[in-house]
């Protein structure tokens, strides 16, 4: 089964899915890296304490409600940053700084939340339980979809549930970004989670994009969007069952910045890897 990050990756460089997915080549752990996997599990913790929060506010006064965000919200950030120190030791960065990179963008969404939350209580004059009940949207985080139709699966990393059941899938990125829009791979990544929960039953028909730092991008599905994404699960899926290497990319700057160009251009390790795929074939086949 194809997964849609699969596909985001065959579009960057098959050549190069190719490699850590059937040659098992795997990519050294870069700074980046690690960055990312803080904002991840900072917004994973955030919405897992979505209904904490909620359920403890007796207030209906936005900067009340506010202080109550910004204080959890600024622990659990400072709490998984804490968690990674020893790997934001290996590329010598200051837990500070990462503090102070993504901090504004987490304040803004206690903001956010308090003023939706504050509105809410304010018309329906409702707290505790009964709040969170009522309350939209809800926050999901890291849900995962499989279709055997599509042959595709996917990790959502946020899903807002709003009124009449409507999903919203919200991807999450801390890398550089367009100035408009959002990268192709993103995008059909977003496509993807659209046709999973569409598979699912649910209600959906846009998605949303967040790039650290910026404004949301709303991506809407069509008939054109569908059929570009059922193609790439096809050839994506062609090149992870096959022993056949894939071209390079004509855009070699991608090869100049990839922790894999070394082996890459290396035939004699090109074709041992080759040979170890081919027994591990023949093996799970016995």
């Amino acid at each position: 089964m194809v997964s849609a990050t699969q596909l985001s990756s065959y579009l960057y460089c098959p050549r190069k899915l190719f490699l850590s997915n059937v040659l098992l080549v795997e990519e050294p752990i870069k700074a980046e890296l690690v960055l990312g996997t803080i904002w991840h599990q900072t917004y994973e913790s955030l919405n897992n304490s979505e209904e904490s929060i909620v359920t403890s506010i007796a207030t209906s006064n936005y900067q009340e409600i506010f202080d109550i965000y910004r204080h959890k919200y600024s622990k659990i950030l400072r709490d998984v940053i804490l968690k990674n120190k020893s790997k934001l030791k290996e590329f010598n960065t200051s837990m500070i700084d990462v503090f102070n990179k993504y901090w504004p963008n987490f304040e803004e969404e206690a903001k956010e939340h308090a003023l939706n939350i504050s509105s809410f209580i304010s018309k329906h004059k409702i707290f505790g339980k009964e709040l969170w009940n009522e309350l939209t949207p809800k926050i999901l985080s890291e849900q995962y979809f499989k279709s055997k139709k599509l042959n595709l699966s996917g990790v959502i990393d946020v899903i807002e549930i709003h009124e009449n059941k409507f999903h919203v899938p919200i991807e999450l990125k801390t890398g550089k970004f367009p100035e408009k829009g959002m990268w192709d791979g993103h995008r059909i990544q977003l496509a993807a989670y659209m046709l999973l929960l569409d598979d699912a039953g649910k209600n959906v028909n846009e998605a949303v994009m967040k790039y650290r730092g910026t404004d949301k991008r709303i991506l809407s599905m069509n008939s054109f969007l569908k059929e570009e994404v059922l193609d790439l699960i096809n050839k994506t899926s062609t090149v992870l069952n096959s022993l056949e290497v894939p071209k390079y990319v004509d855009n070699k700057n991608k090869c100049k910045s990839c922790q894999f160009k070394d082996t890459c251009y290396d035939q004699d390790a090109i074709k041992k890897l080759l040979a170890d795929a081919t027994n591990r074939l023949k093996t799970s086949k016995k």
